[in-house]
């Protein structure tokens, strides 16, 4: 899981496994009071690193259908607009 939160960072992530086929993330802004929940993310207990970027896919997805700001200053959209 070290990728997940690596690559949310400088956003909090908070993952925590809520059944063996399933889990929840939390991403939080340290300097703001912006933080969005996404539940039933499918998973296992062993993920490949592929597995982990479609577990990143469906988080993005899901939190710019919901929560756009949180990604206001996420590394990956820093790195797209230079």
């Amino acid at each position: 899981m070290a990728l997940l939160y690596n690559y949310f960072s400088p956003i909090i992530v908070q993952a925590s496994l809520d059944s063996p086929t399933r889990m929840s993330v939390t991403l939080e802004e340290p300097d703001s009071s912006t933080a969005i929940h996404v539940s039933d993310i499918p998973c296992k207990t062993s993920l490949t690193p592929m597995e982990v970027f479609a577990i990143i896919q469906l988080i993005e997805d899901r939190v710019r259908a919901e929560t756009p700001a949180i990604f206001e200053r996420h590394r990956m959209n820093t790195i797209l607009r230079q």
